[in-house]
């Protein structure tokens, strides 16, 4: 049997860390700045303007610190008002990283940094009709074939995190309480404060009951998630 189209992105995204929706780099990054690329061309961010990554990368000794610095990598995206966005990875595992999310707009910069969200893939985004509100899609691979999701909304004039409640309750909780809880299949901005999430219909939430829900046709059902 022929794994399903959804299955096919999963595994293209384990195995590449692809970030879809926004341009990537590695870690061609000089020694005191980080290269963000975009469309338009190359944004550098002094390091010193980063003080989480800068206070992260002061912990280590010189020759780990190198180490390091190699393994930071990151993806950038413009809004339609031409506002840039950064994920700075550090900390990375093989596929898994810490992020620190970057704002620039007017040349003034400003950084969030949310533990909750480590250790994950940074998937898609998509912003609001009227801008007010970033969603970020993050995920946490769970062997070969299962990838958990997790919501993260942003603000984008406070650059803080949004409050986001739905129905039902307890699995639009789940959504974005940091726990990774179930794929998150679609995500998509109905109007300027609902997000409408796609995710399985289906109780066990485990390993092998999301293995099953697969094999048994992947019902789907609808959240419909208030942003404010």
């Amino acid at each position: 049997m022929n794994p399903s189209p959804f299955i096919v992105f999963l595994l293209l995204l384990i195995t590449t860390g692809t970030v879809y929706g926004c341009q990537s780099s590695g870690s061609s990054h000089t020694a005191s700045s980080v290269e963000l690329s975009l469309d338009t061309g190359t944004l550098s961010i002094p390091v010193k303007e980063l003080p989480e990554l800068e206070d992260f990368l002061a912990s280590f000794d010189s020759s780990e610190r190198q180490i390091e610095w190699e393994r930071v990598n990151t993806s950038a995206f413009s809004s339609p008002t031409g506002v840039v966005y950064g994920d700075i990875r550090y900390s990375c595992g093989t596929k898994l990283c810490d992020h620190l999310w970057l704002q620039t707009k007017e040349e003034q910069h400003r950084t969030l940094s949310l533990p909750a969200y480590d250790g994950s893939i940074f998937v898609s985004h998509a912003f609001s009709p009227n801008e007010t509100y970033l969603a970020l899609l993050m995920g946490r691979n769970e062997g070969a074939e299962l990838v958990r999701h997790q919501l993260l909304v942003l603000r984008t004039d406070e650059f803080s995190v949004a409050a986001v409640h739905g129905e039902p309750a307890m699995i639009s909780e789940q959504a974005v309480s940091g726990d990774f809880a179930f794929p998150i299949l679609d995500l998509e901005w109905k109007d300027d404060q609902t997000l409408e999430a796609t995710v399985p219909d289906t109780a066990d939430l485990s390993y092998e009951g999301l293995q099953r829900w697969r094999e048994q046709g992947s019902k789907t059902r609808t959240l419909l998630l208030q942003v404010s």
